[in-house]
This record gives C-alpha cells, sequence and structure tokens, in this order.
C-alpha cells in the first residue's frame, strides 16, 4: 500500500513524466539512450568542426553534413519494413554495435594523424548507414515500453533525454576538442555506445506476439507503408510540417561550425556553448510537455512554435554579439523542439502498429537527411551569396510556409484536433 501510495504521489507531483518512469523498461532505455546520445552528439561537433579545420568550407561542412545523414533516406525506409516484420530491439542493438566498431577505427585514424576530407566523408557514410537502421527502430520500440496512454509523456521526456545531451555532448566536445583534438571525441562517442548496448540486453519486452499481417514481400510492405502516410490526411500534414522545418529554419544547427568560424570569428568553444545552449532550451520545451502529459492541443502548439522558431532565427542572424547569440539560440531549441516532440507525438498516437516503423521511418529522414539536405543547399548557396543571406533566406520561406500550413489545417478542419482522431483515419 506504501509503495502504491508513493507512486501515487510521484504520478501526481511529476504528471506525465511520473507515469512514464513507472516503466522499468522505459527507464533502462532513457538511461542508455543518454549516454549514448551524449556521444553522438560530441561525434557530430567534432565531426563539423573536424571538416572545418580540413577544409575552412562552408560548403563542406554541409557536404559532411548530407553524407552522414543521406544513406539513411535509402536505408531508413527499407529498415522500417524489416522491423516492422522482426524485432525493433534486435535491430537496434547491431547496429548500435556496429556502429562503436566503426567509431573505435575512426578514433586510431584520427590520433594517427591519418585523416583527411576523404576517409571523413567514408566514415561519415558508414554512420549515416548505420543511423538509418536505428533511428526506425528507436521510434518503433518506444511504444513497447510504456502503456499506450502514457506514449505522450514518455515520448517527451525520451525527447527531454535527448535534449539533455544535446546540451551535454556539445559542451563536453568543446573541452574534448580544446583539450586533445577530434580524436578524444571520437574515442568518447566510441565508450559512450556500451551503456546502451547494456541497456538494451536488460530490457525486457516481448516482440513475438505481435500482429504483423502477411504481404507478397519487402518492396510490396514498402510501397504500402508510402501509401498509408500519404493517404492519411493527418500524417501527411504532420510530415510536411517536419520536412518544412528541417529544410528552412534547421540547417544553422547543422552549419553552426561554419557559422561561427566564418560569421562569429570564433572557435570551438564559442561553437559548443551555442550548441549546448540550443540543447538547454529543448531540453526545457521537452520537460515541459512531458510533464503536461496530454496530446490535447499539440496542433495549435507545434503551430505556434513553428513561427516562432522562425523568428527567433532572424533576429540571431543578425547580433554578432556571441552572449545575445546564446539566449537566442536556447529559445530557439525550445521553439523548434516543440515542434518536434508535439509532432512526433501526434504521429505515434495516429498511426497503427503494425505500421508503425515504415511510418516512423519516414518521420526518421524529416529529423535526419532533411535537415542535412538544407545544410547542403545552404552550404552551396553561401558560396554565391554568403551564409547569413542563405540562412535568412530560409527564415522567410518558413514564415511563408506558416501562413500555409496553419490555412491548410483550418480548411480540413482539424485545427487543434489531429490528435483527436482515431488512428487509421483516412482523406
Amino acid at each position: 500500500m506504501n509503495n502504491n501510495q508513493t507512486n501515487r504521489n510521484l504520478s501526481g507531483s511529476l504528471g506525465g513524466i511520473g507515469r512514464a518512469l513507472s516503466s522499468r523498461n522505459f527507464v533502462l532505455y532513457c538511461f542508455g539512450l543518454g549516454l549514448n546520445l551524449t556521444g553522438i552528439f560530441v561525434f557530430v561537433v567534432a565531426l563539423g568542426w573536424v571538416t572545418w579545420e580540413l577544409t575552412n568550407s562552408a560548403s563542406w561542412v554541409g557536404i559532411i553534413v548530407l553524407a552522414e545523414t543521406l544513406p539513411g533516406v535509402v536505408i531508413s525506409p527499407l529498415a522500417g519494413v524489416i522491423i516492422d516484420r522482426t524485432s525493433a530491439k534486435r535491430a537496434l542493438f547491431w547496429a548500435q554495435l556496429v556502429s562503436a566498431v566503426f567509431m573505435a577505427v575512426l578514433t586510431v585514424v584520427t590520433f594517427a594523424d591519418l585523416i583527411t576530407i576523404e576517409l571523413l566523408m567514408l566514415f561519415a557514410i558508414l554512420n549515416g548507414s548505420l543511423s538509418g537502421i536505428a533511428f526506425p527502430a528507436h521510434f518503433a520500440i518506444m511504444p513497447k515500453l510504456v502503456p499506450r496512454d502514457d506514449l505522450s509523456a514518455a515520448i517527451a521526456f525520451q525527447s527531454s533525454v535527448s535534449q539533455a545531451a544535446r546540451f551535454i555532448g556539445p559542451a563536453l566536445a568543446g573541452v574534448l576538442i580544446v583539450w586533445a583534438g577530434g580524436g578524444m571525441a571520437f574515442a568518447y562517442n566510441t565508450l559512450s555506445y556500451s551503456a546502451f548496448l547494456v541497456a538494451l540486453v536488460l530490457i525486457d519486452i516481448d516482440e513475438t506476439q505481435e500482429i504483423k499481417p502477411a504481404s507478397p514481400g519487402i518492396a510490396d510492405d514498402l510501397i504500402a507503408g508510402f501509401k498509408y502516410a500519404w493517404s492519411n490526411i493527418h500524417i501527411r500534414l504532420l510530415l510536411v510540417v517536419a520536412v518544412a522545418l528541417g529544410i528552412l529554419l534547421r540547417p544553422i544547427v547543422e552549419l553552426m561550425a561554419a557559422y561561427v568560424g566564418s560569421v562569429l570569428e570564433s572557435g570551438a568553444s564559442d561553437l559548443a556553448w551555442l550548441l549546448a545552449s540550443a540543447g538547454a532550451g529543448a531540453m526545457v520545451a521537452s520537460l515541459w510537455l512531458a510533464r503536461r502529459g496530454k496530446t490535447k492541443g499539440l496542433t495549435r502548439i507545434m503551430l505556434a512554435n513553428f513561427m516562432i522558431t522562425a523568428i527567433i532565427l532572424v533576429a540571431f542572424l543578425y547580433t554578432r554579439d556571441v552572449a545575445i547569440g546564446i539566449v537566442l539560440i536556447a529559445l530557439y531549441g525550445f521553439c523548434s523542439t516543440g515542434v518536434l516532440v508535439c509532432n512526433q507525438t501526434l504521429i505515434q498516437s495516429t498511426v497503427e502498429d503494425h505500421m508503425r516503423a515504415r511510418v516512423m521511418s519516414l518521420y526518421a529522414l524529416t529529423i535526419r537527411a532533411i535537415p542535412a539536405f538544407g545544410a547542403f543547399m545552404v552550404g552551396q548557396l553561401s558560396e554565391l551569396v554568403g551564409l547569413v543571406s542563405s540562412l535568412l533566406g530560409g527564415a522567410v520561406l518558413g514564415f511563408i510556409f506558416w501562413i500555409w500550413i496553419r490555412g491548410t489545417i483550418r480548411r480540413n478542419r482539424i485545427t487543434g484536433d489531429i490528435e483527436q482522431e482515431a488512428p487509421g483515419t483516412k482523406n
């Protein structure tokens, strides 16, 4: 009775967070994921900075970012099909294990001073290929860790763990790079995989009893996934919002190393502070949404945060003071993450279980490949008109998109009510 009372008190004081944390599997998953993602964000910062050191080119930074994420465009949808047929946990474990091996090799090559831009691109491609498997597996395993009623809170809290890593990782990367160079950052990422691998071993979920409708083959399943996502107007509009955020407003994050080096004319320390502040703002947004713990009203929150993200980005691009930039980029992190957390929660709440990995593999592309493609385009355009002008153009287009999508949602009479429809609703 005392334990039950304690659990009720925890749930009451923490809202949705308390309910989600009552699941042992979810706690193990978040603990391992948090440590692993810290290493991944250390890697992301080091990848951009080593690229800048090797080339002094914003274009090359954009190319490497694209190389690290482009393989997922091909692999992620195929991985989603396989995961829907087999096991999300198994796919995630093997993807993480092989990633750790590749990262160890990159560490040795970097410490041996053998790294070149071509080798860096090769490792970026290999890492991106494995991420194409890991991302849909992450999304597919989430509903298996908590009861369905707690899914909204679990997604938001998991996002807060990710954003905490986004806050800690860049700050740690700055220390490691200044202390011992990019090789030490790659070494840390190698070690960070171990905790998540152990957590996956300890997580106990049953994936054998799920109903997986039979189909003629992988190609048919792949096509069915695309058709399902497109025919459901709610999922279609949500994916469009995620794509627009990624391609128009997110490139500043992927190109921050080039922005700090060429516009602010600063170093790795300021880069780490800016990226860490974006992570801090994102973490606060995720915790707020996790504490809120419900899906009703998320559509309105998503649209409002999209508009504010565009406005804040413009303000950031017009300041050259690093201290002011840190504050603005923290607000940017809060609002842009508000969009993503609302977006993912609404999709997860709408999609049917037997289509989950395939649909979420498409969502994974919108938050991984699309921002990389946007960074690539901005990087190329910056060679002609400058980095600030290129990023500013995306912000302006983002505001125009917000006007359009807001009207589209109203015309379809789903303003604020996407989350209330039953799964499988089609237009």
